[in-house]
């Protein structure tokens, strides 16, 4: 299981994290038809205009599906309010699912409160980081993890359940992002 890090801050500007970051959902979507994707997007609509850091649009089954994407170059931990503001962005604009990126960890609060509004969260991380497993036997030891060439990899946390937090990395392998955006629930 991976740990989130506490103290992270990736070593780019917030332009240079935010296209980093659509390059990691890009990888996660391979094979999807029709699925564009926009950096520093402004959507237009009754009650104003909102600036958006990505925006990912695709067609499954004939319909259009819209994402919004927020990114937070953070060194501090994103709370829920954080998601409450993506979450009334994704209303206010007619968006069916959201993504928010950040370079920190997630506070327990804003994982639940994403999990139950259909929000993804994603922490960025130096694919080189050491994490922490800790089984129920009480055996503890730190991991390496090194994912190829890329610097920096995403880790997606889904639920907090009994203080747990789950969480799974996006690789080539495993589309769990792709998987995300394709529940129409």
């Amino acid at each position: 299981m991976y740990i989130p890090t506490e103290d992270a801050f990736l070593d780019m500007s917030p332009e240079e994290f935010e296209r980093y970051a659509l390059l990691v959902l890009q990888q996660q979507v391979r094979g999807m038809e029709h699925c564009r994707f926009e950096h520093n997007k402004i959507i237009e609509v009754s009650d104003g205009n909102y600036q958006i850091d990505g925006y990912i649009e695709f067609d499954l089954m004939g319909v259009t599906y819209k994402t919004l994407v927020e990114c937070k170059h953070y060194k501090s931990s994103i709370s829920r309010e954080k998601v409450q503001v993506l979450y009334d962005k994704l209303r206010a604009c007619g968006a069916q699912k959201g993504i928010l990126i950040s370079s920190s960890n997630f506070q327990s609060g804003a994982i639940t409160y994403a999990t139950q509004h259909g929000i993804a969260l994603v922490q960025l991380t130096e694919s080189s980081n050491q994490y922490f497993t800790k089984s129920m036997y009480d055996t503890s030891k730190y991991h390496r993890s090194n994912y190829g060439a890329a610097p920096y990899i995403g880790i997606m946390q889904t639920s907090v359940k009994e203080g747990v937090i789950s969480s799974s990395y996006l690789s080539s392998d495993y589309l769990r992002l792709k998987e995300f955006l394709e529940e129409t629930h």
